[in-house]
């Protein structure tokens, strides 16, 4: 309905669209858009106060102007450089490129909290305190490390490490048998049963 009604007003709208157009353009002034009643109120009201306003504001005040030349600031206090406020966060120090001198290792952090310890240091006294019980035990590693006791405890009684076994190089049997841990007495009594066969032979 609105497409026909638009269709059947066309030609009302368009008549005489020219003549009109040059109208409107040959004015000199457009015709402002119609104010709020306060908004004309409010100009009344500043036109009997000060008349001349807007002349005076959009004109150049050459004393002020003058003053602000005349104004010239000299420090001599000592200029206090404040350092750039640290970052919550720490950032890698480290910015060198590893295409070189990569390897498969686990990253190491160069910061660790107190009562926590990397990967490479949980190794470490792992295998420390397999081949040495009484002078790695729980306290020694608790006290070296700065952690929890318990937690030294746990880690020794849940975790374990694998042994690698190759044709050339035997793993040593003394070594073996002090792991408590079914896959690597599985593992053992393979190796076992291996050597037997190579010996009968010869």
């Amino acid at each position: 309905m609105g497409k026909i009604y638009s269709a059947l007003t066309r030609p009302i709208r368009t008549f005489n669209i020219e003549n009109r157009a040059a109208k409107l353009i040959s004015r000199e002034k457009p015709v402002p858009a119609p104010q709020y009643v306060a908004t004309e109120k409010q100009k009344k009201l500043s036109d009997q106060v000060n008349p001349h306003f807007l002349e005076d504001h959009y004109k150049k005040n050459m004393q002020l102007d003058q003053r602000l030349k005349d104004v010239f600031v000299t420090s001599t206090d000592l200029q206090d450089i404040k350092e750039p406020a640290k970052d919550s966060k720490i950032l890698p120090q480290n910015r060198r490129s590893w295409e070189n001198d990569f390897t498969f290792e686990s990253y190491e952090p160069t910061v660790i909290p107190m009562g926590k310890c990397s990967l490479k240091q949980a190794l470490t006294f792992l295998l420390q305190h397999k081949h040495d019980p009484i002078k790695y035990s729980s306290e020694n590693i608790a006290s070296e490390y700065k952690i929890d006791k318990k937690v030294i405890d746990d880690i020794l009684k849940y975790f374990k490490l694998y042994v690698t076994a190759s044709n050339n190089q035997e793993p040593s049997i003394k070594f073996l048998d002090s792991i408590e841990d079914p896959i690597q007495e599985f593992i053992d009594n393979g190796l076992k049963a291996k050597k037997k066969a190579k010996e009968k032979k010869k």
